[in-house]
């Protein structure tokens, strides 16, 4: 994986964090929560675990079948599989109205089908997911309605980005990329519960942070999110 170095935030003192969000539900953070098999924290290309929540939630990740290590150059989850290699929510998460889902990923092969998904219901395939269908198309559906799609400026793979899907008060959908919301190519409105248990069915990249919502976010959020989040590059 070829991927561009940059400075790490740092988030002591009043620096603002995902902690500030209202309604957050679960935070996986870069540097902290990760465990391996004897719960001490993994080194480079250790098998992980565990990725405890930061939310106060208990809603942690685990994967019991080691297809996730640890890569201490860019303080991230990595998968180099391409089948089952899914982190598991201990609980699920249902969400009947608002929220956000984000996440800072770097991909580094897409696949045709049901591959490279960042949020997944694991135990009702493909009724419930948000996946990049491709290096310009980004997709979500939920309970097993319609496929919603969004363009997206050519992906390059290896390389960090910050996706970010919210549904608000009017059960209007919206996808953003590195901050700016992506252009709808279907109607993009759903009413159904989006039901997500897993994160990263079928995956190949890197992982570094991902933050769920109970809510939509504020436009000020929303840009504290990004500015947070850009900043993520090295694990050090």
């Amino acid at each position: 994986m070829k991927l561009g170095l940059g400075l790490n935030i740092k988030t002591s003192g009043g620096a603002w964090t995902p902690k500030n969000l209202s309604g957050l539900q679960a935070w996986f953070k870069f540097d902290t929560g990760l465990e391996e098999s004897d719960t001490t924290t993994p080194e480079n290309g250790e098998n992980i675990t565990k990725w405890t929540d930061q939310s106060g939630n208990a809603n942690d990740l685990t994967t019991p079948d080691n297809y996730f290590v640890y890569n201490s150059t860019f303080g991230a989850v990595e998968s180099e599989d391409t089948q089952n290699d899914k982190l598991n929510l201990d609980t699920q998460l249902n969400f009947s109205g608002q929220f956000a889902m984000y996440i800072r990923v770097a991909v580094s092969t897409l696949s045709a089908g049901a591959y490279d998904l960042f949020f997944y219901d694991k135990d009702s395939a493909s009724a419930d997911f948000i996946r990049v269908q491709s290096t310009t198309e980004v997709r979500l559906k939920i309970s097993n309605g319609t496929v919603r799609k969004w363009a997206q400026g050519t992906q390059t793979l290896d390389q960090f980005y910050n996706y970010g899907f919210e549904r608000d008060g009017s059960n209007n959908l919206t996808a953003y990329r590195d901050g700016s919301a992506l252009s709808a190519t279907t109607v993009v409105s759903d009413t159904g519960t989006f039901d997500i248990d897993a994160i990263g069915q079928n995956f190949d990249g890197m992982i570094k942070e991902i933050i769920i919502c109970n809510s939509g976010l504020s436009a000020s959020d929303r840009t504290n999110l990004q500015t947070y989040l850009a900043k993520l590059t090295q694990g050090e």
